[in-house]
């Protein structure tokens, strides 16, 4: 039984030198992988904390963001349609001013087509009644009118 005894002591002797010779580096190591870890977790964690308090930050002004452009939307949309209204009005004006303008020519030029159709007219019947009334001698005489006159109205004197 001693033998028994001492190779349990030699046995637990030669475990405990093992441990202590590759065991505590290896334990440290991976204590120190951990800690590492922890302290990688720490700092993500206390990122993440600062992100979603910025995202909550954010959210808790969008709703008065989504407010201003509303209303700056709303103001440009009134301001687009007055430019849009006033601009229309002035196109209505030009236009008008043009068609007035366009109707009053065509008025003149319509008048001006009458009195020259007119003027034809008359000319066309005096040149009838002209020539319906003239026979050979209502020219003579006219011709011999005309010849009288001619040195009182200062034309060329019969010598």
């Amino acid at each position: 039984m001693i033998w028994t005894v001492l190779n349990f002591f030699i046995l637990i002797g030669g475990l405990a030198w093992l441990t202590s010779k590759y065991g505590t580096p290896l334990l440290n190591a991976r204590a120190k992988g951990i800690s590492e870890g922890l302290a990688a977790g720490e700092k993500a964690k206390a990122d993440a904390d600062r992100r979603a308090a910025e995202v909550q930050s954010r959210l808790a002004n969008l709703e008065k963001e989504i407010a201003a452009l509303r209303a700056d939307a709303k103001t440009e949309r009134d301001r687009e349609a007055d430019r849009i209204r006033r601009d229309s009005q002035a196109d209505l004006a030009r236009i008008h001013a043009q068609a007035e303008h366009e109707i009053e020519a065509a008025g003149k030029h319509a008048r001006l087509d009458v009195q020259r159709a007119a003027a034809r007219l008359a000319i066309e019947l005096a040149e009838t009644k002209v020539r319906a009334r003239m026979s050979p001698d209502v020219q003579a005489s006219l011709v011999r009118a005309f010849v009288t006159d001619l040195p009182r109205k200062g034309g060329v004197h019969p010598e």
